[in-house]
């Protein structure tokens, strides 16, 4: 089986395809279709943390809560004044670039929305 790295880079303007991206990687977790799943938010998709739509804040509930999201962009949060308000909810912060060659260097397949 292989290992899943879900990389939410969707644009301002296309968030559905992110929140399409989060509900795939819950229902890839839930059901076990991959040895491991784990998600990369970066850009404006950080901002789903923060989405109250009931759709939306069940998703992000539960990949905080089966701790699936490994991080959220340092540098974008900084810069758009999230940082503190992402880490209170949950989500850590590191460079994204780094963390994504370190996941493919670690054998997982990048999947990205």
């Amino acid at each position: 089986m292989k290992k899943a790295l879900f990389y939410i880079i969707a644009v301002e303007d296309d968030l559905k395809r992110a929140i399409m991206g989060l509900n795939v990687a819950r229902r890839s977790h839930e059901f076990k279709r991959f040895e491991d799943v784990k998600v990369i938010l970066q850009g404006p998709s950080e901002k789903l943390v923060f989405d109250e739509t009931p759709e939306v804040r069940s998703v992000i509930d539960y990949l905080i809560t089966n701790k699936l999201i490994d991080s959220a962009c340092s540098n974008f949060a900084k810069k758009a004044s999230m940082d503190e308000s992402i880490v209170a909810r949950g989500v850590e912060l590191k460079p994204s670039g780094e963390r994504l060659a370190a996941f493919v260097n670690d054998g997982y397949i990048p999947i990205s929305f």
